[in-house]
């Protein structure tokens, strides 16, 4: 039977895959195109509606169709409140077909980022706007949904705790016990550095959105919740570098500047938290001065794929074993079973060798034993040791390693002086992807197993009442094995990077242009001129996909 599940895996597609045209569709900036694509791929009303919604809004605002962006994210907003929680039907259809045919509830990071979009979307509206009225309606709208962000974001520290709780527990007794005992169990991976706890870049976007409405007080709060969650974690964890912690920290002394009544408070964050650089641009602000955001898009978030393991029983070990299927999945998927699920602690390398020596086969690396002991009693009253027997398909999720983005460089041309300047990195939903994967492996795999496991004896069991030879069992477990798939759902049109630059410019007529290398070989070039009224705060949204340029 591997043998034959080898030959038929081949042709399984993973979401990514069914959304293929989709995405050459959004690269080649065919967006009327791409939102037809996506109708025919996904069902509004199925089980993949809420990332229809999430998809669309994407589409929509690439295109510049803001309010009809948010409505698409309105929608999927609603959903993604409406599957908080999983109803029973819902998990037992998955558990008897496959992970993919539940309800798509969303992950953490996205949920997030809807509001994000929407924010943005009311700042690029207001933009565009030549009524006042209009312009400040749109902005208040923008606001609305920072404070939604906030309340979000709120919300998640206090279920999962804040970087700074997160730093003061790992350097604690309790934390370094936890930390030795965790090496010892063969754990490669410390979950609580991969906790996502708060969004320094939505705090971030709150700030500016409270600026634009003038609101500096509310504007500081925001820009110095920012600064601090990029300097106590939030940086390290999704490998961004410095640079927006110093900028938050920079706009956080300017609100203060520009509200006033600080006294001693502003004099020590100035000093302490400042460049020399930044103190002497902070002397030089000029009300009558322009400011630009330039906020990249950049690449795309990475596609889950699909890991095929096989389980198999070992009577004399009393234990269930697993490990990648030889020849159908390459190296990234292999490292990440090894990663994630493989023996590796002392005592379960110990065990592997000593039951590989004992049985006559060799030790592998790459293999998961799940010992049972006196539970082996229950497995075979339920008859799952023959239902699984010397060969059951098991499917988890899993990720390559993300594409190394290159550097994003904005060149300024201002009347009488050109400058260059890097971008910084402020987030990077590629990362926040891939670690909230690795924290959920372990059900993953606990999952997969209990679903193959079930449809294994749920076949055996209907094979031998009708049938004595065993050749339906056969051809049911065959079936139930082929219906299995992984859950590989994501929102793929997220940008893998987030970058920003922010800078001061002349009232009148200013010309910027972006240069963006995403791979070796792959540089998006992006221009654009902008006539700036004094105190105007003006947003540049950039796509980089390799394909197109899409500025706004």
């Amino acid at each position: 039977m591997p043998v034959i599940l080898l030959l038929l895996l081949q042709g399984c597609a993973t979401y990514g895959a069914g959304l293929s045209a989709v995405l050459q569709d959004v690269k080649q900036g065919n967006f009327a195109t791409s939102e037809a694509q996506l109708k025919q791929a996904l069902s509004p009303s199925g089980s993949d509606r809420l990332l229809y919604y999430l998809e669309l809004g994407v589409i929509r605002h690439l295109n510049a169709d803001y309010p009809g962006s948010n409505q698409a994210f309105e929608e999927a907003e609603r959903i993604s409140e409406q599957l908080e929680t999983t109803s029973v039907v819902n998990s037992t259809l998955a558990m008897f077909t496959n992970a993919r045919q539940a309800d798509y509830a969303g992950q953490p990071h996205e949920k997030l980022l809807i509001n994000y979009y929407k924010a943005l979307n009311y700042l690029s509206m207001a933009a565009a706007q030549s009524s006042r009225d209009k312009r400040l309606d749109a902005l208040d709208d923008a606001r609305v949904e920072a404070r939604r962000l906030v309340i979000k974001l709120n919300d998640m520290r206090d279920q999962k705790g804040s970087y700074a709780d997160k730093n003061e527990q790992a350097d604690s007794t309790y934390g370094e016990l936890k930390s030795l005992f965790r090496v010892l169990s063969g754990s490669v991976i410390n979950k609580d550095n991969l906790t996502y706890r708060d969004d320094a870049l939505a705090h971030y976007l709150t700030g500016l959105s409270f600026e634009m409405n003038r609101e500096y007080d509310d504007a500081r709060i925001s820009y110095q919740k920012a600064a601090e969650t990029y300097e106590q974690g939030y940086a390290k964890q999704y490998r961004l570098g410095g640079g927006m912690a110093q900028q938050a920290w920079f706009d956080t002394v300017r609100m203060m500047t520009l509200a006033g009544g600080y006294g001693a408070e502003l004099t020590r964050l100035t000093q302490d938290k400042l460049t020399a650089s930044q103190r002497q641009q902070l002397d030089q602000l000029d009300p009558q001065q322009a400011q630009v955001v330039v906020i990249e898009h950049k690449g795309l978030a990475p596609e889950l794929e699909e890991l095929n393991v096989n389980m198999w029983t070992d009577p004399n070990t009393r234990s269930i074993k697993l490990q990648p299927y030889l020849g159908a999945n390459d190296r990234d998927a292999w490292a990440w079973f090894y990663l994630l699920y493989a023996d590796k602690g002392i005592y379960n390398i110990l065990t592997a060798y000593l039951d590989g020596t004992r049985n006559g086969f060799v030790f592998s690396p790459f293999t998961k034993t799940i010992l049972l002991g006196p539970a082996w009693k229950q497995i075979e009253d339920l008859g799952l040791d023959k239902a699984i027997g010397t060969s059951l398909r098991v499917t988890v999720p899993y990720y390559r390693p993300p594409t190394l983005l290159g550097e994003s460089t904005l060149v300024v041309n201002t009347p009488g002086q050109a400058r260059s300047l890097p971008l910084d990195k402020a987030a990077s939903p590629a990362q926040l992807a891939i670690q909230e994967r690795l924290l959920k492996s372990s059900s993953d795999i606990q999952q997969a197993l209990a679903r193959s496991a079930l449809k294994a004896v749920s076949a055996q069991a209907l094979g031998n009442s009708v049938d004595s030879q065993g050749v339906m069992s056969f051809i049911g477990k065959l079936a139930a094995q082929l219906s299995e798939a992984a859950e590989t759902r994501s929102w793929i049109l997220l940008p893998s990077d987030i970058r920003i630059r922010r800078l001061t410019l002349p009232a009148g007529d200013n010309e910027l242009t972006l240069t963006s290398t995403l791979e070796p070989g792959v540089v998006d070039t992006h221009q654009t001129r902008m006539t700036l009224q004094p105190g105007q705060i003006a947003l540049w949204q950039v796509r980089s996909l390799g394909n197109i340029s899409t500025t706004r």
